[in-house]
């Protein structure tokens, strides 16, 4: 029998590859999604992205805001650039280092924000995720 979790599929974008590592593997011992997908590039995952059908979309992202060549906002932007339909699936939680009041209120201002946290995940951070998805 496989176990239900929360999200079948996230990504993580983050140009740390230690939280990279650090996050999946808390996310995966945690049961909080079936497959995690890593992204060191958000150049790389915004071509994932572009690919995709609005089927294909993973279910959550997890997405850095202070990365080189392109940070969180850009990211966002882009995405809603090459298609509404995959942009308006996304389900987007900010992960960062940021505690900026600036940079919660414009990454909340994106209708596909679910939540900003605070580096690092925790069992509460993750926990009251997973209630704001089963509640829709």
């Amino acid at each position: 029998m496989n176990p239900v979790y929360p999200v079948e599929t996230a990504f993580i974008i983050d140009d740390s590859e230690v939280d990279l590592f650090v996050q999946k593997k808390f996310i995966e011992m945690r049961k909080f999604a079936g497959q995690v997908v890593t992204f060191s590039s958000p150049v790389q995952a915004l071509e994932i992205l572009r690919a995709s059908k609005a089927g294909d979309v993973p279910e959550l992202i997890f997405l850095d805001l202070n990365m080189p060549l392109l940070n969180g906002f850009e990211f966002l932007d882009r995405v809603r650039e090459i298609s509404t339909d995959v942009f308006g699936q996304m389900k987007v939680v900010i992960l960062t280092s940021s505690n900026s009041s600036a940079d919660h209120e414009r990454a909340m201002s994106f209708n596909n924000v679910i939540r900003f946290i605070s580096k690092p995940l925790t069992v509460q951070g993750l926990d009251d995720l997973k209630l704001v998805i089963e509640q829709g």
